[in-house]
């Protein structure tokens, strides 16, 4: 987050619950714009959860999962009255975050972090999140950027592959590539077998 302004209407976003959330703030800032402001809020409320939960799969540390769902939240912030008017600004903010999320996972210094948290049996962050076992969590670890965004929109979120494309900027056949690899990987890590309807998407 790089714009102070943008700190203080947004807040310190965190999990829904644990803190104050930051949209009370930002309804403050203009009664003219409450309408737009209870819109954003009810977005945020439903999506911000989840969000975080998502992109935890894609950079595994909790802390920047929050840090990056705040990041795209005051972009959604920034651009709502174009935005807000399209019928589904959470793919929209998904979005967003995907690409964030991406980035950050493609640097080294990030993803040497991202595999020691994985690596730690039980955190905090994991447990309040809600996240898989510690066995699952280290076998999603090995996996690259795309192939663990793909499953957790696949699998965490129940998304068609159609929309798992779309978020991440793809093909469906491709999203399709990337999850068979990833469920073959996990197959052999967890010694688990390869779901027949995810291999038949794929010739």
């Amino acid at each position: 987050m790089n714009d102070d302004g943008d700190r203080i209407i947004m807040g310190d976003m965190v999990s829904v619950g644990r803190r104050t959330s930051p949209v009370s703030e930002t309804l403050s800032v203009s009664t003219s714009a409450r309408d737009e402001s209870r819109e954003f809020r009810e977005i945020f409320e439903a999506t911000y959860p989840r969000l975080v939960r998502m992109l935890w799969f894609v950079v595994h540390d909790h802390e920047l999962a929050q840090e990056i769902a705040q990041e795209a939240f005051i972009d959604l912030h920034r651009q709502w009255r174009t935005v807000g008017s399209y019928d589904r600004p959470d793919l929209w903010v998904r979005r967003v975050a995907l690409r964030k999320a991406q980035r950050e996972s493609a640097r080294s210094i990030r993803r040497v972090h991202a595999e020691r948290q994985a690596a730690v049996p039980e955190t905090a962050g994991a447990a309040d999140a809600g996240l898989p076992d510690p066995t699952l969590r280290a076998a999603l670890a090995t996996l690259p950027t795309m192939q663990r965004a793909v499953v957790a929109l696949f699998y965490l979120e129940d998304r068609p592959m159609e929309e798992v494309a779309d978020l991440l900027g793809c093909s469906t056949s491709t999203g399709f590539v990337h999850l068979h690899r990833a469920r073959h990987r996990l197959a052999a890590l967890l010694a688990e077998p390869v779901p027949e309807e995810v291999d038949g998407h794929v010739d």
